[in-house]
């Protein structure tokens, strides 16, 4: 989506919102990758963002490294603009957690019981959230997608714990044993248990 598309296609309070929206993300990102706010100045939901973008691309075009983090907590290709990315492509704030958990407890039922690796549960999740939105659809990946994910990964594992009998969903490292981290930063290091007959 185009920024212009905003206003063409929506009403203003909308496109506000939008940005507001955009502006959000950009300086949660900017401030797990940088360990610092983005400053912004004003009022005016358009004129914030594109002061932030500004700020950000000078930022950038001195730091690649920095911009190669920034775009991966992003889930932005280097190919992508950033601006349109985070005003118009999909997103799980978008999508009801009702939705997500019934199609992460449908995927868990198609894999059956056993140890699975996490991306082999997230990735036909999200294509099934996704389906009807016109852009493509979140990474599994550590980006801005996953804490929310992790969150409701978390609600199952809680909601399915019928211990001592059995649970219906457990994270794992996927490296082997020991505890998994209170807030692990990439799914890849993870993998669950699955047991149907607790999950339902």
């Amino acid at each position: 989506m185009r920024l212009q598309d905003l206003y063409e296609h929506g009403s203003g309070r909308y496109a506000a919102q939008a940005y507001w929206n955009a502006l959000a993300k950009l300086r949660a990102a900017w401030k797990e990758v940088f360990a610092e706010d983005l400053p912004t100045e004003g009022n005016r939901a358009m004129g914030a963002f594109e002061q932030a973008i500004d700020l950000m691309k000078a930022r950038l075009a001195a730091d690649a490294t920095g911009g190669d983090r920034l775009r991966q907590v992003l889930d932005v290709d280097r190919k992508d603009d950033i601006a349109e990315v985070l005003l118009g492509w999909a997103d799980m704030d978008d999508v009801a957690p009702k939705i997500v958990r019934q199609a992460m407890i449908a995927r868990c039922l198609e894999l059956g019981k056993g140890r699975h690796d996490l991306r082999s549960v997230l990735r036909p999740v999200l294509d099934v959230v996704f389906a009807d939105s016109k852009a493509r659809r979140p990474r599994v990946g550590a980006n801005r997608h996953w804490p929310r994910l992790l969150q409701y990964l978390r609600e199952l594992e809680e909601e399915t714990d019928a211990s001592p009998a059995g649970q219906g969903l457990r994270l794992l490292n996927a490296g082997g044993g020991g505890r998994v981290a209170r807030h692990p930063s990439d799914p890849g290091t993870l993998a669950v248990r699955v047991d149907p007959e607790h999950l339902l």
